[in-house]
């Protein structure tokens, strides 16, 4: 009996002896990951940046959730962040950022301090001064001066309210960091070489009330404006742009509005409706389709209305006989269709009216034949587009000498003047 245990006892032993001789892997080590330093504190502006030293033995990705942050792997040990906005929140602000490999993860704290006020606002200027080639200026700035020495700077309360480049030979594209101007009201940047897409974050300077853009080289769509609740005046005429911002609807104090000779296309958006302290309009030289909306009859107090050398149809309302300032309405070079109101002729107002080009036929209502005003009106409303049917019966029914009218203006660029403070 005892032999018998010390056997089964032996056999035991050189079982479980065998069993461990016979792998020939090695222990498996787990997966860790070590970050130095483990968190990171940034300075508010953007494009700040630092570098993290990876340690692991593991292929290894990062991820950052916040859109303020950029988490970029620069090599098999070093991990660089940085911030892609400016801090313009009123506290510092925190996100994490994950880095995984192999089973394991490590997190990093990231912190982005906020901008002083005015810091904020010099930044921003910087910004734009070295997007749109500074130094080439007509009128450049001396960047070590204070800002209210800079040329088209106004500074009220230590915030920049106001910035006048007109004319300046800026070129390049507007950067990003034009959202940080919080307190601007106007931004007028006219008569440059501008080109590329207009920023997004155009539409968080809500204390703006003059936006003009107009004569540069500006592109794609215009991005929603629908937050500049305070806007007086909207040029973005005589640019490049392809497409309308999703709804001008909100910007209920609007007086004038010029987004002429683009690449717009599509219809005339019906909810303008709202815009209803609108006075000056002008969408000419773009490539609108479809009939003049019905639902403008609530613009009332246009004086300046025109839609000229578009793709529009249809009829000509009867509406504009309730806009009782109307004094310029430029219709022409369209594929208008049917003829003239007669109600044209009643209004008191009316110093201009452009119908030619148009799809035009019938009779000149006598309203407008009698009214005096219209001397020299002939040549912009008598010629129509060729056909069998275009043209009106009584053009120079008269006999008098067909002049060329020389009194209006042919833009409206005077009218937004009326508005600068």
């Amino acid at each position: 009996m005892k032999n018998t245990t010390i056997l089964t006892g032996l056999s035991l032993f050189f079982l479980v002896f065998c069993a461990c001789g016979d792998s020939n892997e090695e222990p498996t080590l787990p997966t860790s990951i070590a970050l130095t330093p483990s968190s990171v504190i940034l300075p508010g502006g953007s494009g700040s940046a630092q570098t993290v030293t990876v340690t692991t033995t593991a292929d290894w990705s990062a991820v950052s959730n916040a859109n303020w942050l950029s988490a970029t792997k620069e090599s098999a040990t070093v991990l660089r962040v940085a911030t892609t906005s400016a801090n313009t929140e009123s506290a510092d602000r925190q996100t994490t950022v994950v880095v995984s490999g192999g089973g394991a993860t490590a997190t990093l704290n990231v912190t982005q301090n906020k901008l002083v006020v005015q810091m904020n606002d010099s930044l921003a200027l910087v910004a734009l001064y070295n997007a749109t080639a500074g130094a080439s200026w007509t009128k450049k700035w001396t960047l070590t001066t204070p800002l209210s020495q800079w040329n088209g700077v106004t500074v009220t309360n230590k915030r920049v309210t106001h910035l006048d480049l007109r004319n300046n030979n800026l070129t390049g594209a507007l950067p990003t960091e034009i959202n940080i101007l919080t307190e601007l009201q106007r931004l007028d940047v006219t008569e440059n070489q501008l080109s590329g897409a207009l920023p997004s974050g155009i539409n968080s300077l809500t204390k703006l009330d003059y936006l003009d853009l107009s004569y540069n080289q500006l592109s794609g769509a215009i991005p929603a404006l629908n937050n500049l609740t305070n806007l007086q005046v909207l040029d973005l005429g005589d640019n490049n742009f392809t497409a309308l911002p999703p709804s001008l609807s909100p910007l209920v104090k609007l007086g004038y509005l010029a987004l002429c000779k683009n690449n717009l296309s599509g219809s005339l958006p019906a909810d303008w409706k709202n815009l209803a302290e609108l006075n000056y309009l002008d969408v000419g030289g773009n490539n609108f389709t479809g009939s003049i909306p019905l639902e403008w009859s609530t613009l009332t107090k246009m004086q300046a209305f025109w839609l000229y050398n578009n793709g529009l149809s249809g009829t000509i309302p009867n509406y504009f006989t309730n806009f009782s300032h109307l004094m310029s309405l430029a219709l022409d070079g369209n594929n208008l269709t049917e003829g003239i109101p007669s109600s044209l002729g009643d209004i008191i107002t009316l110093q201009e009216l452009r119908l030619a080009y148009n799809r035009l036929g019938g009779s000149i209502p006598a309203s407008l034949l009698a009214n005096s005003k219209w001397a020299t009106w002939e040549p912009d409303v008598c010629p129509q587009q060729t056909g069998p049917a275009y043209g009106f019966d009584n053009c120079n029914s008269s006999g008098s000498p067909v002049q060329t009218r020389s009194t209006v203006k042919r833009d409206l660029r005077w009218a937004k003047e009326l508005y600068r403070k």
